[in-house]
């Protein structure tokens, strides 16, 4: 399991980039992706920049390039809901542009003309899991679920806001989550945004962000930190290099049937990649089976045995 960690400024990913270990920095369409590993998960963390182009961007990038499984978008927000207080954390429900606005063609207030979604509702399992963590928080910090809007405008106008409350229903709003939630829908990846309460959206933005908005990146690390602490990683692939008319390869195969073991196939002649892979883990020839980073070659029940005990059981 690879998870995807998105912010959208240096003080939203910075405590992320501090804890996280064994890290290797690729640099694609001007967004530097850190691989590595945090709270015992697999992990790519990033800073999209402000916005929702280059949250999409990221996104994307993030799927295609790295293969995440899941995405987490952290960071801060301008309360929408009038109950809400700074400090406060909100994990998304579900997530939509407000300002998407083609009403006087007869589209509802943030539907995508033409498009039959744009509610992109957030993964019930990533809900429950950072409801959790925030609940682990202590010392009286309100973890609410609600809707989160997004939109290329920081909000400081008092009588906009109680008008997208009213209109939409919302708990926060900043700029990028509901662009990272549809590339994620459009990809079938699941997603979580978890904001903390950094201003109320009002007349005092100027005072509140710079002030608050540390102890909220604060309070968003340490729930996803959670999160990735509970969640189950998922157990390595099985991979058998091989190639046609190979008898051990063969040999191999049926010994993993026999067990009930799913496994991938790589045809050594058919792609350079994988007599690379070979290599890498010291071997020429078939057949070679690999779990994670640990391979054995040839045929050998005891030492498949030993090598299968990589999958936890």
């Amino acid at each position: 399991m690879r998870i995807g960690i998105i912010g959208a400024m240096d003080e939203e990913i910075a405590l992320y980039q501090t804890a996280m270990r064994e890290t290797a920095a690729v640099v694609k369409a001007g967004i530097t992706y850190r691989q590595g590993e945090l709270a015992g998960q697999s992990v790519v963390l990033c800073k999209s920049g402000v916005g929702k182009v280059n949250a999409s961007v990221c996104t994307q990038i993030l799927i295609d390039q790295f293969q995440v499984d899941r995405v987490i978008f952290t960071g801060v927000a301008g309360a929408v809901h009038p109950q809400l207080e700074i400090g406060d954390l909100v994990i998304s429900t579900d997530c939509l542009q407000h300002d998407v606005d083609v009403t006087a063609l007869g589209f509802q207030p943030g539907q995508i003309p033409f498009q039959d979604k744009w509610i992109w509702e957030a993964d019930a399992e990533l809900i429950r899991l950072a409801v959790a963590a925030g609940e682990k928080l202590g010392q009286g910090i309100r973890v609410v679920q609600g809707r989160i809007l997004s939109g290329d405008q920081f909000l400081a106008d008092r009588e906009k806001v109680n008008r997208l409350f009213e209109q939409f229903e919302a708990a926060c709003t900043e700029m990028e989550g509901a662009a990272v939630a549809q590339v994620c829908a459009m990809n079938g990846i699941p997603f979580v945004i978890v904001r903390s309460m950094s201003d109320k959206a009002d007349g005092s933005a100027h005072v509140n962000f710079a002030e608050f908005s540390k102890l909220a990146a604060q309070r968003s690390y340490a729930i996803v930190t959670e999160m990735l602490k509970q969640l189950q990683p998922q157990p390595a692939p099985v991979i058998v290099y091989s190639t046609k008319g190979c008898s051990d390869c063969e040999l191999v195969k049926s010994y993993l049937q026999e067990k009930g073991i799913a496994f991938e196939v790589r045809d050594v002649l058919e792609r350079q990649e994988y007599r690379d892979e070979v290599e890498r883990f010291g071997f020429l020839g078939v057949p070679v089976t690999a779990v994670g980073s640990k391979a054995v070659k040839g045929y050998n029940p005891a030492e498949l045995d030993q090598l299968l005990r990589e999958l936890g059981g």
